[in-house]
């Protein structure tokens, strides 16, 4: 297979597009001073070179998301996550998606009628694959959004549609996807780390998925169709054997699945963000070993025990006594995405291994007892040079297998150990880790669909689906009201004045603290009083005032 290197060379396609739309369409002319349409869209490399932009320019950045979520918390609180977040006048989210579907429209237009069309099938399918990235992008945040499907001059009426429908929203993005799929190469024969066929299956899968749990417990229509059509497209994902779990660094896979530099060679991954120090490079690690996202108790009490168990029913739960026993006995990506207090590991604002303590020296997260172990880099960065030199993932494989896995319960009420088998048990091979069946279930008296949601939780945790999770279940008027909690302080070691392990000391920041600071002995991240959810109308954002102001028939999310 060919490589491309996204990161460097690609000329922005704003400008392109800038230039071309100063043409006068009424004369046959080629101005010399000006970039026509009839002079740039006539090779594959010019197709190719349009299609570029997208992945630096749409691709979603590293993000602190999941702070919007009962999984994080930064080193404030979120208004998203606490109910208090109002509507913005002008939101990025929302200009950056609508400057990416115009572009994707030209490509598309473009690619639609070019006498080179069956040269060029590749990147017209990555126009239509991106449309569909961006639209899903406000669909997920606002619901129905005004359609735009060519690209608009000032004066086209267009510019103040009112907003589509949810449903005719959803309907663009799949007809989008599956024209991407029918136009792209399978990714035996795709340049390596673009969009190919199965990556644009991938995301079906994830589409659906969401709208066809949305509906299903928001009660709005036909949920089946879309389950099955998630079911469909992820096993076509896992059926052409294109990916696989990444397993190079044997039982620490899952820690250096997000730090390895080399995605491009990654079997898991499906599609990334490239970064690379010195080219396009960025803050990230930094950000979160100083505290940007801190794991919750909520978080750490989902992973389930070595046997399989939650911990409210395994024996081997050694309890919170200690700073370290809580992480006993667990799931192997516990210790792999929260790190034990006094481990001695490498971060990117150190030059030397260091025992990790919370908020002590520049790790940040001074409020909460969990520390943050996934994606912190061990390329050593301090301070004025923090930068990343790994990849993004924006989708890997264990992804498609949750997907199939929840879908097929979703649909069926069920699930076979086969299909458990054939996805859940997949991941907890890599770990090692029991395998989920009906017969643990049923003989323990746990609830499938909870232990179907728990897997994805804690394997995608922190790469920012929880808040899209809690609301396309309807669980976040559950579960976001409720108190944010760090570590046990009462009757443990975090109680002491000073903590010694294995040979490193430190102040405990939660010796004699008030009352009014803990819950049942959890140090109070954010209190109860100071959270809510309106499920009237904080299961989707508001629209950006501006953009109602601008359009007069561009009517308000309820509530808002």
């Amino acid at each position: 297979m060919k490589k491309i290197n996204h990161i460097v060379g690609i000329l922005s396609l704003g400008l392109i597009l800038m230039l071309i739309s100063g043409c006068n369409k009424y004369l046959d002319l080629q101005p010399q001073s000006e970039i026509t349409d009839v002079v740039f869209w006539n090779t594959p490399s010019t197709f190719k070179l349009a299609a570029n932009w997208f992945y630096q320019n749409t691709l979603d950045d590293p993000q602190t998301n999941e702070n919007m979520s009962d999984f994080a918390m930064g080193q404030q609180s979120d208004q998203v996550s606490a109910g208090t977040y109002i509507a913005p006048s002008d939101d990025g989210t929302w200009n950056g998606a609508y400057g990416g579907i115009r572009n994707a429209n030209k490509l598309i237009a473009q690619g639609e009628i070019s006498s080179i069309k069956d040269n060029i099938l590749a990147y017209l399918g990555e126009g239509y694959f991106f449309r569909a990235y961006n639209y899903f992008t406000l669909f997920k945040r606002y619901g129905g959004v005004p359609l735009i499907d060519k690209v608009l001059a000032t004066t086209d009426a267009e510019i103040f549609n009112a907003r589509a429908t949810r449903d005719e929203t959803f309907n663009l993005i799949i007809s989008d996807l599956d024209k991407a799929i029918a136009d792209l190469s399978v990714k035996s024969s795709s340049e390596t780390g673009r969009v190919c066929q199965e990556a644009a299956q991938a995301f079906k899968a994830r589409v659906c998925l969401f709208e066809g749990t949305w509906r299903k417990f928001h009660a709005i229509g036909d949920a089946n169709s879309l389950l099955d059509l998630a079911i469909s497209a992820s096993k076509s994902v896992i059926d052409s054997k294109s990916y696989s779990l990444y397993q190079g660094k044997g039982v620490a896979s899952y820690r250096y699945l997000f730090i390895d530099n080399t995605s491009e060679n990654d079997p898991e991954s499906i599609l990334a963000k490239h970064y690379r120090i010195n080219i396009y490079q960025f803050d990230w690690p930094y950000a979160i070993a100083s505290g940007a996202m801190n794991p919750t108790k909520k978080l750490a009490d989902t992973y389930l025990c070595a046997d399989g168990l939650p911990i409210e029913k395994s024996p081997l739960f050694q309890g919170y006594d200690s700073c370290r026993t809580e992480f006993y006995n667990r799931d192997p990506r516990m210790t792999q995405s929260i790190s034990i207090p006094a481990t001695v590991i490498m971060a990117p604002q150190y030059n030397i291994p260091l025992a990790q303590w919370p908020g002590e020296g520049d790790n940040g997260n001074a409020n909460s007892g969990y520390m943050l172990y996934k994606f912190i880099s061990e390329v050593t960065a301090p301070r004025s040079s923090s930068l990343g030199d790994y990849d993004w993932n924006i989708m890997r494989y264990a992804e498609v297998l949750l997907i199939y896995a929840e879908a097929t319960f979703e649909k069926n009420g069920s699930i076979s150990d086969a299909d458990l088998d054939k996805s859940i048990n997949v991941l907890r091979d890599r770990l090692p880790m029991t395998h989920l069946t009906n017969a643990l279930v049923t003989t323990n008296s746990l609830d499938m669909r909870t232990e179907i949601r728990r897997e994805r939780s804690v394997e995608l945790a922190f790469e920012g689906f929880r808040w899209d999770d809690l609301r396309r279940w309807k669980t976040a008027e559950t579960e976001l009201p409720n108190s944010l909690l760090s570590v046990k302080v009462s009757g443990s070691q975090w109680a002491l004045q000073t903590i010694t392990i294995n040979g490193s000391t430190t102040s405990s920041r939660f010796y004699n603290l008030p009352a009014n600071q803990l819950e049942n002995g959890f140090k109070i991240l954010q209190s109860s009083s100071e959270r809510s959810f309106n499920p009237g109308k904080n299961y989707l954002l508001p629209i950006p005032t501006k953009q109602i102001s601008l359009n007069s028939k561009l009517a308000q999310n309820p509530g808002w």
